[in-house]
């Protein structure tokens, strides 16, 4: 509790600052500390065939808050609350010890209650001050540092990889890190540097140079991973009127290990947007530490045991050697949009497939229903490991 009341002491003493700057330049207190956020409530049934039907049940509560405190100081706040009940919770022994794992240098995730079969977790993912001064930009604390070019996979995404899958996470991890940004006066390049610690004491560092060449934006990282001496390049530009982006990353181990080799990742990816407003988008993913031939998960029949879509790294972005993406978007109205996104992993033959339909309510409110598949090769057959269907409704503020 006493980390959450440091919290909330900071908090307080940057909403007293911008209040004090409302104040001086005349603003109301909702231009200089804006709060916005959602709420959520997603039904998920979960099976694989309707002998054994799993219900469950997310309450998702999201609160921003940002304290323009001057001219060049900003703070800023996210503040995650999740209310998980159902047949998932009360099945998976410690699921809530689970959830309270805060991957950060500090602590800020809290189960308020965990009990069978409810459990109530509270995480802040966004927690820094930004200073902006001429060209130059600091920021510390709990940040998003997206250096990822590509929709599925970022190999180039050092600090914060995530999971294509996880839909329902829109604004994706954050980490604790110190980040500058220095934009040079063309207007077109800037160099990027950033340093952060995680809770096991495992540190990354890199930089990058971003410019433009021949119409295509170029950037270019080095570094240290984790455990490994990290250097990549990425790009985004079009060929004709197809987007083209793209990148790569070559992973070296700082310690000689007989487990440890070079890991080269690299993803292409391409995108059209037709007349008719049909946009498609198809990636290539090619990791040479990934598996190329089947796996036998025995009777259990649980993913987890292969990492393909638990906790993900830039070195291990999907568990094949070579895998493809595809997804496809349509707008049959100004008010509903249909798409399907899958995946497939050559040689082990695994794949993923998840049709989508959203619907917009009103100005602050939508449904989502998605559909989630999942199969892969088992003694010389697909075999269906498992399905998911989702309905979500959810309101902004």
């Amino acid at each position: 509790m006493k980390k959450l009341y440091i919290l909330i002491l900071l908090l307080n003493i940057a909403s007293l600052a911008a209040a004090q700057d409302s104040l001086q330049t005349k603003r109301s207190f909702k231009e200089v500390v804006p709060i916005n956020g959602y709420l959520k409530n997603m039904q998920t049934v979960n099976f694989v065939d309707l002998n054994e039907i799993g219900i469950d049940n997310l309450i998702h509560n999201r609160i921003n808050i940002k304290a323009y405190i001057s001219d060049n100081l900003t703070a800023s706040v996210g503040l995650r609350n999740r209310i998980i009940f159902g047949d998932q919770v009360a099945s998976i022994p410690g699921y809530g010890s689970n959830l309270d794992f805060d991957t950060g240098l500090i602590d800020m995730s809290w189960i308020l209650v965990n009990k069978d079969p409810f459990v109530l977790h509270s995480t802040i993912d966004r927690l820094n001050l930004n200073y902006v001064k001429n060209n130059l930009e600091l920021t510390i604390g709990r940040q998003r540092i997206n250096w990822g070019r590509a929709l599925a996979w970022n190999p180039n995404d050092l600090f914060n990889t995530y999971n294509f899958i996880d839909f329902d996470y829109e604004e994706r991890p954050g980490t604790d890190a110190i980040r500058a940004q220095y934009y040079l006066p063309n207007g077109m390049s800037s160099f990027d540097f950033a340093i952060n610690r995680d809770a096991l004491g495992f540190s990354t560092y890199a930089g990058k140079f971003q410019f433009n060449s021949a119409g295509y934006d170029v950037q270019l990282i080095a570094g240290k991973y984790i455990q490994d001496v990290a250097a990549g390049v990425g790009w985004a530009g079009s060929l004709g009127n197809v987007g083209f982006k793209g990148e790569a990353t070559y992973f070296i181990p700082t310690k000689v290990a007989i487990q440890q080799q070079n890991v080269f990742v690299a993803t292409a990816t391409f995108d059209y947007s037709f007349a008719n407003s049909l946009y498609l988008n198809v990636a290539y993913l090619h990791s040479s530490n990934g598996l190329s031939e089947p796996i036998n998960l025995g009777d259990s029949g649980d993913l987890a045991l292969i990492g393909a879509f638990g906790n993900l790294t830039a070195k291990t972005l999907f568990p094949s050697k070579d895998a493809t993406f595809l997804t496809a978007s349509y707008p049959i109205s100004p008010l509903w949009n249909v798409s399907l996104a899958g995946m497939y992993g050559f040689g082990m033959n695994l794949a993923f497939i998840s049709p989508n339909i959203s619907v917009s309510l009103r100005e602050d409110m939508e449904a989502i229903l998605v559909g989630q598949s999942f199969y892969m090769e088992q003694n010389d057959k697909m075999e269906l490991l498992g399905n998911g269907f989702f309905f979500r409704l959810k309101w902004s503020f």
